[in-house]
């Protein structure tokens, strides 16, 4: 008899070990495909356009206003998706709506290899910016689920940090074909990078699922939870909202803009400047994987004022010191935390909100993010113009961004750690 049990204990216990084992490989698969998914998806998707922008211009007889037109374009598909995406993925699921989402980006990048009117560029460039949303917003609340809170700082943060690895990808494959090609090769770089996002598109379809109990049914309790009730309801969620609000309206302009006050105010030479771009590249993927692996064990709250007071910190040292060395270190310290606080801010929603209504928070959540950074560099476009110089919009972009903690200090401790 007791053999028996023993023997039924130790194959119980060697099933579950085997059944781990099975989890932990498939979380490492899934995590791989969150990286590769913001590599091509938002990497090449959102940003590809910044390096292909001169090429498009030239061959297409583009103005200026024109291309502004384009980047319009992206955030507009970008905006609306962002809050589309929680219906999308009701009916669907996470990872039906991240792999259709990631097809459609790619699709778009090749069609605008092809383009040559107008109006069909906007309409290619709509469905980018749709279709980089929809696999990104999704994507948080799955690694949660295969994560468990504790750790979904870190998971977020290596999936994350694709988009610093899919920028750098796009400066190197933009230059080599531009230089191969001349002002045509634009159209072989859409190409090529939208071929590699639906290869991505093609292994998601094959191996990216949601755990088991991540997309169970929501309760009839739950389902009545709206976004506007859970932020009436706890005032940490206000506090995160805002700071969300807050640094998507500051950032934008830092981001937007150091490149061309290089180049005007601190009389950087082209080549220098789009060093800068690769700057942004590489420390962006360090710091998504080191913000969020250190507020999984140091805590949310004290790690991100930590991170805002930096960043807010980067966007002063370009206009305090106005020398090329500072720039570098300025947008280098930038990139290393601005991604990592998009991460931290995931995180913390991560924490708080209900498992059933992470998709459709996050969604507008973004949405709220990308209004605040509509205006945010459509003021500093104009403050340029008033008055001359970069520093008046950087000094405003520091001042929202320096905010950000006193929002974060309010919260009551119900946060991780």
């Amino acid at each position: 008899m007791s053999f028996t049990r023993e023997a039924a204990g130790t194959g119980k216990g060697r099933g579950m070990a085997i059944h781990n084992g099975n989890e932990k490989r498939r979380f490492v698969v899934i995590l791989a495909l969150g990286f590769l998914i913001q590599l091509t998806a938002l990497g090449f998707g959102r940003f590809a356009y910044t390096v292909l922008l001169p090429g498009m211009k030239t061959d297409l007889g583009l103005t200026n206003t024109h291309m502004g037109f384009f980047q319009v374009a992206i955030l507009t598909g970008y905006l609306l998706f962002a809050y589309l995406s929680s219906h999308f993925v009701k009916r669907w699921g996470m990872a039906a709506t991240i792999n259709l989402s990631v097809t459609v980006v790619g699709a778009a990048m090749i069609a605008l290899g092809f383009v040559s009117s107008f109006p069909l560029l906007l309409f290619m460039a709509f469905w980018v910016g749709a279709g980089a949303v929809g696999s990104y917003i999704p994507l948080i609340p799955l690694l949660i689920g295969w994560s468990s809170r504790s750790r979904s700082g870190g998971a977020i943060g290596f999936a994350l940090s694709g988009t610093g690895v899919g920028i750098l990808l796009t400066g190197y494959v933009a230059s080599l074909l531009l230089t191969r090609y001349g002002d045509v090769g634009w159209r072989s770089a859409w190409v090529v990078l939208g071929a590699v996002t639906l290869l991505v598109a093609m292994a998601g379809g094959c191996l990216l699922r949601e755990k088991e109990k991540s997309h169970k049914k929501t309760t009839e309790d739950a389902g009545r939870k709206t976004v506007l009730s859970l932020l009436y309801r706890d005032p940490n969620l206000r506090a995160i909202m805002a700071v969300y609000l807050l640094v998507g309206f500051g950032y934008i302009i830092y981001a937007t803009f150091i490149v061309a006050y290089a180049v005007e105010e601190i009389r950087f030479s082209v080549r220098e400047a789009g060093l800068i771009w690769s700057v942004f590249g590489l420390f962006s993927v360090f710091g998504c994987i080191f913000w969020g692996m250190v507020s999984d064990r140091l805590g949310r709250k004290t790690v991100t004022v930590a991170a805002l007071l930096l960043l807010c910190g980067s966007v002063l040292l370009a206009i305090l010191w106005k020398e090329k060395t500072a720039i570098f270190v300025s947008g280098g310290l930038f990139a290393f935390t601005f991604n990592g606080i998009i991460t931290l801010i995931a995180a913390l929603f991560g924490d708080l909100i209900p498992m059933p209504k992470i998709d459709r928070f996050f969604g507008v959540a973004t949405l709220v993010h990308g209004l605040a950074q509509a205006v945010g560099v459509a003021l500093a476009g104009w403050l340029k113009d008033v008055t001359a110089t970069f520093v008046v919009p950087f000094v405003l972009s520091a001042l929202i961004i320096g905010l950000c903690p006193a929002f974060l200090m309010s919260m009551k401790d119900k946060v991780k750690r």
